[in-house]
């Protein structure tokens, strides 16, 4: 029975784990999911173009999935920390051209998000990577939104995220118990 207990458990755990999987064609990082940023998990793309194709408008704090500066900041440490790492899948660290969007030694991945007040100032964290790797935010004029294409760029990309779909808790509860069952029907059987 205590086997039996141990399995259900174990069953449980693994439904709830969840680790960060890399999304890599061809040798090149394309994203990934269950990034976890602050509590909650979330996926994310690696995107060129501009901030108004890729975000809505990106005019109003509600085009964005991080909305203030320390989500935002939080959501590109989680970059650095969880994504962009050397691996089997890839060196993503050591070369950052290897991550879509970027093709030099150094790419800067920006998570945007608007100060209220500000109007329509762009303001994005920015997480560098390249030999230093650090966060930094950047303020940018409107202009620069109705202008720029990040597909210009050898260094430049756009993070877009949104939350990771999980499974309820119950579902995998369920799946638990109705595993546990059907295990201790078999065993009375035998």
């Amino acid at each position: 029975m205590r086997k039996l207990v141990l399995a259900a458990v174990l069953v449980l755990v693994a439904g709830g784990a969840q680790a960060v999987t890399l999304d890599v064609i061809g040798g090149q990082l394309m994203g990934a999911s269950n990034v976890l940023v602050d509590g909650s998990f979330y996926d994310v793309q690696f995107l060129d173009g501009t901030c108004i194709e890729r975000y809505n408008g990106c005019d109003d704090v509600s085009d964005f999935t991080f909305q203030t500066q320390a989500s935002a900041v939080l959501a590109s440490q989680a970059l650095l920390d969880q994504v962009f790492l050397d691996g089997v899948e890839g060196q993503f660290d050591s070369d950052p051209g290897l991550t879509r969007g970027c093709g030099g030694y150094r790419c800067r991945t920006h998570t945007p998000f608007i100060v209220v007040g500000w109007g329509s100032t762009f303001i994005a964290a920015e997480a560098l990577n390249d030999f230093f790797e650090y966060i930094d935010v950047v303020a940018l004029p409107p202009s620069y939104l109705a202008n720029t294409d990040f597909a210009n760029s050898q260094s430049l990309n756009f993070a877009v995220w949104s939350p990771t779909i999980i499974p309820e808790p119950s579902t995998a509860l369920l799946l638990g118990l109705g595993l546990t069952g059907l295990a201790a029907k078999g065993r009375r059987r035998s």
